[in-house]
């Protein structure tokens, strides 16, 4: 029998007599389910336990304390919770999630985005600008960091290693004539290494001057 809970809210805030004992709570924080292909962040606790172990495949503990679940392949994911009661004895759990995969990606130029049309922006907004990324119908607040891009004006491409436009791109853009059409694409983002990753819808930005 599996003693999981899927809460909307972190666990923190439930007395610890509401845990039955020595059963685990693995808490989805804030959503359902699971993605494949990012770092899900998820609250375990135990009740009246010498101590326990986390397990799995994608699971990782933080130097605070905190896990977070990566989904690899598959339908489900698997986490075991090993706990050493207060006498010694040792229970192993499993318990088992539904994997989904990530929403649509949609690329961002500080932080403005457009799902299918063009951003409007001046040339000057260029300088040090920061690309993201925005999730649509998402369940909970998470922008993956973004580590690379392009970009483009019409055949040149400028590659970028980081989150932001540099000075080789900015000089490039500074060229460019009004109501030109910048294209930022090829973003990328840390993924898990079972998976690939999903493509970020490029940004298309009109100059306006």
């Amino acid at each position: 029998m599996k003693h999981i809970f899927f809460f909307l809210i972190t666990l923190s805030i439930y007395a610890q007599d509401t845990i039955p004992a020595t059963k685990s709570v693995i808490a989805l924080d804030k959503m359902n389910v699971v993605y494949r292909g990012i770092p899900n962040p998820i609250s375990i606790a135990v009740n009246d336990a010498k101590s326990f172990k986390v397990y799995g495949n994608g699971v990782k503990q933080d130097d605070k304390g905190n896990y977070t679940l990566a989904p690899g392949s598959g339908l489900t994911t698997k986490v075991y919770v090993e706990i050493t009661k207060n006498d010694d004895t040792v229970v192993v759990e499993e318990h088992e999630f539904k994997i989904k995969g990530i929403p649509q990606l949609i690329g961002t130029f500080n932080n403005n985005f457009s799902i299918d049309g063009t951003i409007v922006e001046f040339r000057e907004n260029f300088l040090d600008a920061e690309i993201g990324i925005e999730m649509l119908e998402f369940y909970w607040e998470f922008r993956p960091s973004v580590i690379s891009f392009n970009v483009s004006y019409k055949n040149k491409i400028v590659n970028i290693i980081g989150n932001k436009i540099n000075d080789e791109a900015y000089n490039l853009i500074k060229k460019a004539k009004k109501n030109s059409f910048i294209i930022i694409s090829d973003i990328m983002y840390p993924h898990s290494p079972e998976s690939l990753p999903k493509k970020v819808v490029p940004i298309l930005i009109k100059l306006e001057n």
